[in-house]
């Protein structure tokens, strides 16, 4: 009986060798390929299915612009940090491109938008106001954490009001000799300040 054991175990023994690429060749390269694809879509899958519905989707809103970052690590702490960092970058792009929105509306309401030095200080106060804005004013709404192969994948949603970047502007043209003294410009910022007005964060 113990013979016809170990003739069994040999025979799947070299059964399964046989069925297995020989190493250095082509097949055991593409396997070895394989194997890594493989491992890589299951890390993806994990992940995917890990990520909170908030971050798939960010709140859409009149009164704040919002953006989900992720990080990870296998330090918790430096996980929530890179996640920060993520998020920051995205509302940094997206209070850049609130500003020149209202920069150009700006603009049009004087009906200097051709005029090439109206430009250059158009220009650099909407510089000026994004470093300003990118600086203060945000807050972190959300945040969850998970596990997986030995690491930590932080989630953080943060908001910033898009009051503030209004009123950052506003303030950055009434500074400006250029802008401020173009005509039109009063009625302008007029209508800049009932924007803030109505997009101040409840």
């Amino acid at each position: 009986m113990k013979k016809m054991i170990y003739l069994i175990s040999g025979l799947m023994i070299l059964t399964i060798s046989s069925c297995a690429p020989k190493p250095g060749t082509p097949e055991a390269t593409l396997k070895i390929k394989k194997d890594q694809i493989e491992k890589v879509e299951k890390k993806v899958e994990e992940t995917v299915d890990n990520i909170p519905k908030w971050c798939l989707n960010p709140p859409i809103s009149d009164f704040a612009l919002a953006a989900c970052g992720t990080g990870e690590s296998a330090s918790m702490n430096m996980a929530r940090n890179r996640a920060i960092l993520d998020a920051k970058r995205q509302l940094a792009d997206s209070i850049d491109s609130e500003i020149s929105s209202r920069m150009e509306d700006f603009l049009k309401s004087t009906g200097m938008d051709a005029n090439e030095k109206v430009k250059q200080a158009s220009e650099i106060v909407t510089k000026n106001t994004t470093i300003q804005a990118k600086l203060i004013g945000y807050k972190q709404t959300k945040t969850d954490a998970f596990s997986m192969n030995g690491k930590y994948q932080f989630y953080v949603l943060i908001e910033y009001p898009i009051g503030k970047a209004n009123q950052a502007l506003l303030n950055q043209i009434k500074q400006d000799e250029v802008l401020s003294t173009q005509k039109d410009a009063d009625k302008a910022m007029a209508e800049l300040e009932a924007e803030i007005e109505k997009r101040k964060k409840k």
